[in-house]
């Protein structure tokens, strides 16, 4: 067994590729992926709400200030925190994140992949995906000495109150479904979600090639800054194939009623329609095209993905492409092991969800496998800021910046009949 006990210079670990340490430089909303109900925003609260997570994460850095250096150094368990979201408004995805954790930690530990019998154990706290409860926990977990890294949040809300956390204290923070711009920092914060923004420019580069539309409307959630990006994503790539740009309907977070935006985007008369939004979001403006009987091709991204999506409104959601980053159906190496563990322990496929969280772990364990025998927080954020390269369930990625970079993986998906399984999308569908 290769073990790396100085990373001063490059090296490769049980597929991991380490350079030099990446050094510290110096919006909330977020894609919201994989919500099983609206995520609701009240701008008349929003000064108040500031105010509320500014003093939690400041009460949180006070409560940890005599917390010291994890100290898995010597020990045969080493304990990586998680922030959770079982409960709350988007507990379906949570709970698939947390899933996924569980398996790369099950096969981490089954397989002896950090070595010299070490073994990781999970340490979840419910945070329900709230910047204040979230910012609290983090703090927990951080006053824990023997809790060597963190991983957490699905919000980029989320995320903004546990990184001061985790850069005070210096304890690393892996973010595993935050996808707002320049949240990763290291040495301290680091990000392994696989972001929608890639993957929706080659998702509207392949319809504009299959499909060939002449045009396109977009359907944009726009009080939310995580979705917007995601949209210039998809215009991006639209625009650089071809497809001219003929208008965008604004929708809000907190919208329900979807018939006068659906109506607006008819009366375009576009080839294509691309709907970026929240999940509920999204799923509605959807459905309302189809019940309006919108002839052209509806595209939208990864988050109308999600169990139950599909049975909410098969008729509307079958034909729509959407991008993902790992299919459990075509996954090979990794990903296939990882796809039949969690089928075998859960009863059902993996989604993106699931592979983003058992991600987060996995490079983890990879960097206390790179660290050798200085598993401590320093240890690790060592390893993590200079991890290149990582073979994982998406094959191999790269890291740039503290940044996972997979977007050679991603795929054009669409739910199929009667189940909603998700399979290639060809314009057939």
């Amino acid at each position: 067994m290769t073990v790396i006990t100085s990373l001063d210079r490059a090296g490769d670990v049980c597929g991991a590729r380490f350079g030099r340490a990446a050094q510290p430089n110096g919006e909330l909303g977020d894609s919201v992926r994989g919500t099983t109900s609206p995520i609701r925003t009240r701008r008349g609260m929003r000064r108040a709400w500031y105010i509320a997570v500014a003093v939690t994460a400041a009460t949180a850095l006070t409560a940890t200030a005599c917390a010291k250096d994890g100290s898995g150094g010597g020990n045969a368990t080493i304990k990586l925190g998680m922030v959770v979201a079982e409960t709350g408004p988007i507990a379906g995805a949570g709970k698939t994140f947390a899933n996924g954790a569980r398996i790369a930690a099950q096969e981490i530990n089954d397989g002896d992949l950090i070595g010299g019998g070490k073994k990781i154990e999970l340490v979840a706290k419910e945070g329900s995906e709230d910047p204040a409860k979230s910012a609290g926990v983090v703090s927990q977990l951080v006053a824990d000495k023997d809790v060597t890294g963190i991983a957490c949040c699905i919000l980029s809300t989320v995320a903004g109150a546990a990184k001061p956390i985790a850069d005070k204290q210096k304890v690393p923070l892996v973010l595993w479904g935050a996808t707002d711009v320049n949240l990763a920092e290291p040495p301290y914060v680091f990000r392994t979600v696989t972001m929608p923004q890639p993957a929706n420019e080659k998702l509207a580069q392949t319809v504009a090639q299959q499909r060939k539309p002449a045009t396109v409307a977009y359907g944009v959630v726009t009080d939310n800054s995580g979705i917007v990006s995601q949209a210039d994503a998809f215009k991006k790539g639209m625009t650089e194939a071809g497809v001219r740009n003929v208008g965008q309907v604004d929708t809000l977070s907190t919208q329900t009623n979807f018939t006068g935006a659906a109506t607006d985007l008819i009366q375009k008369n576009a080839d294509a329609i691309v709907v970026v939004g929240t999940q509920s979001n999204a799923v509605g403006l959807i459905a309302a095209l189809h019940d309006k009987g919108y002839a052209g091709q509806v595209v939208s991204g990864e988050t109308i993905s999600g169990t139950g999506v599909y049975k909410s409104q098969p008729a509307a959601l079958g034909s729509v492409p959407f991008p993902v980053y790992f299919l459990a159906g075509s996954a090979t190496g990794a990903g296939k092991t990882f796809a039949a563990d969690y089928k075998a322990k859960y009863g059902d496929d993996p989604d993106d969800y699931a592979a983003q969280g058992f991600t987060a772990i996995w490079t983890m364990a990879m960097g206390l496998k790179a660290a050798g025998h200085d598993t401590t927080r320093a240890g690790l954020a060592k390893a993590l800021g200079q991890m290149t390269e990582l073979d994982t369930v998406y094959g191999k990625v790269t890291f740039d910046h503290g940044q996972l970079n997979a977007a050679p993986s991603v795929q054009a998906v669409h739910y199929t009949a009667p189940d909603g399984a998700i399979a290639p999308w060809t314009p057939g569908n």
